[in-house]
């Protein structure tokens, strides 16, 4: 009789807990794992997840992003023989304070640093052995070069979270700021000089160039609260 009371407690106990009701006072403690569908139709391409912790009481939070992508899923290339090989890293801390909350949504501010790497290769043909300056060549030797495109940013960024009864959440921001995008050559025994420059869709990416200008970010994210439900 003990056991079977045990098991319909358990049961009513674990029945209750989903028809819990989600607010943002019952999940501004709880960790948020998030998705970002936006980036995988980025130029530079990445499946990007991210985690959502709360600090102190959840007025505050801190989010990593982390992204992925590779040229070869990139629906922007219709035609192979102008896929470049690169692949894409990014990273995306952001400082949340939420300063307004009402019982489904809630509304941020804070700083976002961004990183992103996007590393290309190519095996290019480059002379060897020249007369002179503008000479001639001797012959024609084949190269693999790498090019990597590291961009660094900053940005204050705005968003508003909407909280949904069933642990769902939905996550819309924007934000200004400014970016600085350099390219460097890792191309082991190669001059910069040799490197023809690898085609990226409208834009050649050269080594040793460098560029400042302001930058907009906008996405959002759809997130599932996880841990138990709980009132207090």
């Amino acid at each position: 009789m003990r056991t079977s009371l045990f098991t319909i407690s358990i049961f009513l106990c674990s029945f209750c807990a989903c028809l819990a009701q989600f607010d943002v006072e019952t999940a501004k403690r709880h960790v948020i794992v998030k998705y970002s569908p936006l980036p995988m139709f980025d130029l530079d391409n990445t499946i990007q997840f991210g985690v959502e912790v709360p600090l102190g009481k959840g007025d505050f939070a801190i989010q990593q992003d982390l992204g992925y992508g590779n040229s070869s899923f990139n629906g922007w290339y219709h035609d192979n023989t102008r896929r470049p090989d690169k692949e894409t890293f990014k990273s995306r801390t952001h400082l949340r304070w939420y300063f307004v909350e009402k019982r489904r949504m809630r509304a941020y501010a804070g700083p976002e640093v961004l990183y992103k790497k996007v590393v290309y290769r190519e095996s290019q043909w480059a002379g060897r052995e020249y007369d002179s300056p503008w000479g001639p060549c001797s012959f024609f030797q084949n190269q693999d070069v790498r090019v990597d495109k590291d961009v660094v940013a900053g940005h204050a960024r705005f968003g508003w979270q909407f909280i949904t009864p069933g642990r769902f959440v939905f996550d819309v921001f924007t934000g200004i700021g400014f970016r600085n995008i350099a390219t460097t050559s890792h191309s082991s025994g190669i001059p910069d000089s040799d490197i023809k420059g690898i085609y990226d869709s409208w834009q050649r990416i050269h080594p040793n160039e460098s560029e400042f200008h302001p930058s907009a970010v906008m996405g959002f994210h759809l997130g599932i609260l996880l841990g138990k439900y709980r009132r207090d």
